[in-house]
């Protein structure tokens, strides 16, 4: 533990040193604003000229082996609980197997699903939970509307055994259970969360695979974590997935959901209208076939948010079969919503190996955002990630090969050393291999991230970057948690290629629009009020 410390210790001197292309993460009170708001957390100077997209892979050396040792992996996510503006991380593990399943690499048996909080490192909380459950998916979220992360971990029931969903209030940085949801032998896989009804509280919706009785579930948010069922009626119905996530697709500020087997548009009252285009579903080849997470984001600079569905295909691997990401654009035209499969144009090949986790972010920050898979490419070594070469249809370049037989589960994304670039961790399934943390290290554009204080923290608002002349760079909805089984944090983190200056105004769930004016680049800033 003391070596970890260590690690992160050194992480954040070399942090300070701020040459060009060294992070500065420690908090500034720079001005970066017209109107001399300070809102600056932290700032890390990039080259502006986007190269090679590479990832290195440094568990070991940032102590994160053992830790993560007796588990199987099935669920991550990122988030804050200790407002110390480097983010945390839980790891869920399903453990219910004999004992001897999990002595792999030292281990003596299962452990409970890890939360590792930063000090700036990621150290492991003991005393957290000594639960051995099945944790299918994670997500830390303001649910109290208090202004801090909570945090939902999904249990996959097995048999006719209940597992049991729990929610874990944050209370001065600590996490403390309360709320359980009684589902039976419901077999939940990913949460997300919205406030879909507008009451101001975000709701949570969890889906259920295709082995379940109901399908997923809605529970409408009544405050002081009351969350109450409201499925019925709804349009939601019965309908099971792997991957869920909630955004706005047609501008209307309802939150609408999409699921890795289907889209349903929010429509007011509680119901939402099915607008799955045909052919959203690849065909099963296998018994074990699934499309898998599903990612929000826009591929085309067109200002519409599209989608990318991950696939869990196990006849990848049992029959050689090749299946493909799906990748679909949003072609709303200001009355109904419609997409376009692109996935053949998009020029990514079909994987010879599972890919169940996506994540649409922009990893060179060359202001075009790329596709992050969880399969691996390069035998096992990195992860498959194909980077956006632009286009009103766009297509994609492989980094490092197109899949190997390695996979993993999830593999959230956050810049966990405060340099401007994305960090993956990467879930791994099996006990005998471990979990993967790889740090980004591409030469990179400028880049630019935005977060929001108060109840929510943010989540639905909408962050617009511009340049002086009015030219879209990039509109995203801040949203925490994408792909499949995973949770990211509530930030909309945007690739600037050269703009050094750069429009922004942040467009609130109820309408309010803040005109923020010219900001700088290269820097983290949180409206209102910063991080002082």
């Amino acid at each position: 533990m003391k070596a970890l410390l260590v690690v992160f210790a050194m992480m954040a001197v070399a942090c300070s040193s701020g040459t060009s292309e060294n992070p500065v993460s420690v908090p500034s009170a720079s001005t970066v604003l017209g109107n001399d708001q300070n809102l600056v957390c932290w700032s890390a100077t990039r080259s502006g000229t986007p190269g090679e997209a590479r990832f290195r892979e440094a568990t070991e050396e940032l102590g994160l082996v053992e830790p993560l040792t007796g588990i199987y992996g099935h669920a991550a996510a990122w988030g804050d609980i200790n407002d110390d503006g480097f983010p945390d991380l839980v790891a869920g593990t399903f453990a219910d197997r004999p004992v001897e399943a999990y002595q792999f690499r030292g281990a003596e048996g299962p452990k409970p699903d890890r939360l590792l909080v930063s000090t700036p490192g990621l150290v492991v909380d003991e005393e957290w939970s000594e639960e051995l459950d099945r944790t299918s998916g994670a997500l830390f979220a303001d649910l109290d509307g208090d202004g801090d992360d909570d945090l939902v971990l999904v249990r996959n029931a097995r048999g006719e055994t209940s597992g049991r969903t729990v929610v874990f209030e944050n209370r001065d940085g600590s996490l403390v259970e309360a709320a359980e949801f009684n589902l039976g032998t419901f077999k939940g896989r990913t949460p997300t969360v919205a406030d879909f009804d507008g009451d101001g509280l975000l709701d949570l919706y969890i889906s259920e695979d295709r082995y379940g009785d109901t399908g997923g579930i809605l529970f409408a948010n009544h405050g002081g974590f009351s969350f109450i069922n409201v499925t019925a009626g709804s349009g939601l119905e019965g309908v099971a997935s792997l991957g869920a996530r909630a955004v706005d697709l047609n501008e209307d500020r309802r939150p609408d959901l999409v699921l890795s087997t289907g889209i349903f548009v929010n429509v007011g009252d509680g119901r939402f209208l099915d607008v799955t285009p045909p052919g959203y579903v690849t065909e099963s080849v296998g018994a074990e076939d699934d499309p898998a997470g599903v990612a929000v984001g826009d591929l085309n600079d067109d200002g519409r948010p599209d989608v990318v569905v991950g696939q869990h295909f196990r006849s990848t691997l049992e029959f050689e079969a090749k299946i493909p990401i799906r990748i679909f654009l949003n072609e709303f035209d200001g009355e109904s919503v419609a997409f376009t499969d692109i996935t053949e144009a998009s020029g990514i090949p079909p994987f010879s190996t599972l890919a169940p986790h996506v994540h649409i972010a922009d990893i060179d920050n060359d202001s075009r955002p790329d596709i992050v898979t969880s399969a691996s490419a390069n035998g096992g070594q990195t992860p498959a990630l194909f980077i956006n070469q632009g286009g009103d249809v766009p297509r994609f370049l492989a980094v490092a090969g197109e899949g190997s037989a390695q996979y993993w589960v999830g593999a959230p994304l956050a810049d966990i050393n405060h340099d401007g670039r994305l960090d993956m961790f990467a879930v791994e399934w099996e006990p005998s291999l471990p979990s993967l943390m790889f740090l980004n290290e591409s030469s990179t554009g400028h880049w630019l991230e935005v977060s929001v204080d108060g109840p929510g923290r943010g989540i639905g608002t909408v962050a617009i970057v511009e340049t002086e002349a009015g030219e879209l760079i990039g509109r995203q909805e801040i949203g925490a948690g994408t792909g499949y089984s995973s949770g990211h944090q509530p930030i909309a983190h945007f690739g600037l290629g050269s703009h050094q200056e750069v429009v922004l105004s942040l467009q609130s769930i109820d309408g309010e629009l803040a005109e923020l004016g010219l900001v700088q680049v290269d820097a983290h800033l949180r409206w209102p009020s910063g991080c002082g």
